[in-house]
C-alpha cells in the first residue's frame, strides 16, 4: 500500500487525469458516438505517468530547492525506484502501442519521446521546455479528435489549451525560478526577469480571455459552453491576469489555473454540438 501511494505521489493523478480528459473531450467533441477508445485513453493515462516521473527524476536538484517535499527529495521514493518505474511504464507504453491503430500509436511513442526530452533538455533552455510542454499537452485534444476520424473539431481547443497552458508554464517558473537559477536552468524569468514573465502570462490570460467566448457566439460551441467559462474559466483568468499584473502570489495563481484547465476541458466537452 504505502508503495503504491509512492507510485501515486510522483506521478501526479491530476496532471493524468487532464490528459486523459484532453483525448477524451476531442473524441467526444468530434461527435463521434462509438464506444470511448479505452486502450488509447490507458495509453494517455501511461505516457503522461511516465513524463511526469521522468521530470521529477532530472529535476530532483531543482526540486530539492523549490519543493523539497515533492517525492524524491524528500527521500519517500528513492531515484533508483522512480528509474525502476519509469522503465516498467515505458514497457506498458509500448505493449499500448503494439496494439493501438498505427497513428495513433506513432502519436503516443512521440508524446514519449518528446516528453523525455523536455525533462533532459528543454525544459532549462529559455522558453523551448514551455513551448513543447504546451504542444503536446493541447494535442490531446487533436489525438482524440483523430480517432473519431476527424482531426480538424480538436483544433479550435487544443489551440486555446496551448496558449493556457503556456501561461501557466510561465508562472510556475516564477514560481520555481530560485532553484532553476542556482541549478542554471535558462527559464523566462531567470533569463528575463520576472516581471517580464509574470508580465507575458497576464498578457495572455487577457487575450484567452476575450477569445474564449468567441465560439459560442460563432455557433462552434453551445450554451453550457457559455455557461462553463462565465462562471468558471473566465473568473479564473481575470484573477491570474490581475494578481500576475500585481506581480504576486504566483503558487496561488498555478493552482487556480490548474482549476481551470479541468473546467476549460469540461465546457468544450458539455458545449460540443454533437449530431444527432
Amino acid at each position: 500500500m504505502i508503495a503504491i501511494l509512492r507510485a501515486l505521489q510522483i506521478i501526479r493523478p491530476h496532471n493524468v487525469a487532464a490528459a486523459v480528459l484532453c483525448v477524451a473531450a476531442g473524441y467526444a467533441v468530434a461527435g463521434s458516438g462509438a464506444s470511448w477508445p479505452m486502450l488509447l485513453l490507458a495509453a494517455a493515462a501511461l505516457v503522461t505517468a511516465a513524463g511526469n516521473v521522468i521530470n521529477d527524476y532530472f529535476d530532483y536538484d531543482i526540486d530539492a530547492i523549490n519543493k523539497p517535499r515533492r517525492p524524491l527529495p524528500s527521500g519517500a521514493v528513492t531515484r533508483g525506484e522512480a528509474r525502476w518505474l519509469y522503465i516498467l511504464l515505458l514497457i506498458a507504453i509500448a505493449v499500448c502501442i503494439a496494439l493501438l491503430p498505427l497513428f495513433e500509436g506513432a502519436w503516443i511513442g512521440a508524446w514519449a519521446i518528446l516528453l523525455h526530452w523536455y525533462s533532459s533538455r528543454l525544459k532549462r533552455m529559455y522558453l523551448a521546455g514551455n513551448l513543447l510542454v504546451s504542444a503536446v499537452a493541447a494535442s490531446g485534444f487533436v489525438l482524440g479528435a483523430a480517432a473519431a476520424w476527424d482531426a480538424a473539431a480538436g483544433m479550435l481547443p487544443a489551440g486555446l489549451t496551448f496558449f493556457f497552458v503556456l501561461g501557466r508554464e510561465l508562472v510556475k517558473d516564477v514560481e520555481d525560478i530560485e532553484g532553476d537559477r542556482a541549478c542554471g536552468a535558462r527559464t523566462v524569468p531567470v533569463v528575463a526577469g520576472r516581471r517580464a514573465a509574470l508580465g507575458a502570462a497576464s498578457a495572455i490570460f487577457i487575450l484567452l480571455a476575450a477569445a474564449f467566448p468567441v465560439p459560442y457566439f460563432t455557433g462552434t460551441y453551445g450554451p453550457l459552453y457559455l455557461a462553463v467559462m462565465l462562471a468558471a474559466v473566465l473568473p479564473i483568468l481575470g484573477l491570474s491576469a490581475g494578481l500576475s499584473l500585481a506581480q504576486r502570489s504566483p503558487g496561488m495563481v498555478s493552482l487556480l489555473l490548474k482549476a481551470g484547465m479541468f473546467f476549460g476541458i469540461a465546457a468544450f466537452y458539455l458545449g460540443a454540438r454533437r449530431p444527432g
